[in-house]
């Protein structure tokens, strides 16, 4: 009896042995559909399942259109602002009115009485010290207190055209800024300019220009675009000296980069309004009698600083 070859022996396999981890990993390959989708499916397959009558679709529809009308109906009862509300608004807003009136009515009577105060200024030293007079002119042009006229320069700055990417992220680089009439001004200042308000607004040596979100402010008061930066001084010495300056460099930058149109133009004639009595922060009390000295003499040892409103 010979025995086979071990190459000629059938083979045999034996299953393979199922590792307990990956149970969800064989559940997901040998049986993807969950077995309740998979019945269902067999049943409309076979034609056992049977379709929804009229009855059943209507019952849908309907109830699809209660819930969107009361999610409609909650939506805007939301958004629907409260009687109480509207009422305080409405309080507001005449309080705001109420208030900007006061203000306006308070302006005009302060620059009725800085009129009034100048012209009494004037009959009182013209015959008495028309030096100080002279004086107290120079001072007034210098902290804009009184108005001026002469020949100057108008700087005029725009936003971008509203089709030069006006919706998209950098919409607020396009418009301008308060930086921008900050380098203006700083400019003009130093290309010797005497007297300079931007839209009417005179600026004095405590003028501020700021923003309040979009809106520009001068001394507090909004300004609205197109800017004219009005400047009056030697036409020539001004557009020399701002040409070369820091500030022209600052607008060619800014209108290459973000479309900002700007204009400067030569007037024989500006008139710039005064800015009412300036108010003194700090003042010493000086004794009449004084003769001399740096330091003011009187009764107290030392100066009393007091705030002056004239």
């Amino acid at each position: 009896m010979t025995n086979a070859p071990r190459n000629d022996a059938p083979a045999t396999r034996r299953p393979p042995r199922v590792d307990a981890s990956m149970t969800l990993l064989t559940e997901v390959m040998d049986r993807p559909l969950d077995p309740g989708y998979a019945e269902a499916a067999a049943r409309r397959a076979s034609g056992q399942e049977q379709s929804k009558g009229p009855r059943a679709w209507l019952l849908v529809v309907t109830l699809g259109i209660l819930l969107g009308f009361v999610t409609t109906t909650a939506t805007v009862d939301l958004r629907a602002p409260q009687g109480s509300a509207i009422a305080a608004r409405q309080v507001l807003e005449d309080e705001i009115t109420d208030r900007r009136e006061t203000v306006d009515e308070l302006t005009a009577r302060a620059t009725a009485l800085s009129e009034e105060t100048e012209a009494l200024q004037n009959v009182a030293l013209s015959d008495v010290d028309p030096a100080l007079l002279e004086s107290l002119k120079v001072d007034g042009v210098t902290n804009g207190s009184i108005a001026v006229t002469g020949p100057g320069i108008v700087v005029t700055l725009k936003d971008a055209p509203a089709g030069l990417g006006a919706s998209d992220e950098d919409s607020f680089q396009k418009k301008v800024q308060d930086m921008d009439l900050q380098h203006v001004v700083n400019g003009l200042w130093a290309s010797g300019a005497e007297a300079i308000a931007i839209n009417g607004q005179r600026l004095t040596p405590l003028s501020a220009v700021r923003s309040a979100g979009e809106a520009i402010l001068v001394d507090l008061q909004p300004l609205i675009g197109p800017y004219r930066v009005e400047a009056i001084g030697d036409p020539d010495t001004l557009e020399t000296a701002f040409a070369r300056s820091a500030a022209q460099d600052y607008l060619m930058t800014i209108s290459q980069a973000w479309g900002i149109q700007q204009s400067r133009v030569a007037q024989s004639k500006l008139s710039l309004p005064g800015n009412g009595v300036q108010r003194l922060y700090y003042a010493y009390a000086v004794d009449s009698t004084a003769t001399g000295g740096d330091e003011p003499t009187g009764t107290d040892s030392s100066p009393a600083e007091q705030e002056s409103t004239e």
